[in-house]
């Protein structure tokens, strides 16, 4: 549905990304941002992990 969207209204080329995080966000009433907070988190998480067992 969002590629839909981004096709509807010519949206195109670096202005996709932004778009889409706009329409997940709006779409999911903010839940779309609070995953990906959660998902940096973990990924923040697991580098530093990995950063300590190569150190």
């Amino acid at each position: 549905k969002g590629l839909k969207a981004a096709q509807d209204q010519s949206v195109s080329g670096k202005a996709v990304t932004p778009f889409l995080l706009e329409y997940f966000h709006s779409n999911t009433g903010g839940e779309s941002l609070r995953v990906n907070i959660d998902i940096i988190r973990s990924n923040s998480a697991l580098a530093a992990q990995i950063a300590v067992a190569l150190h």
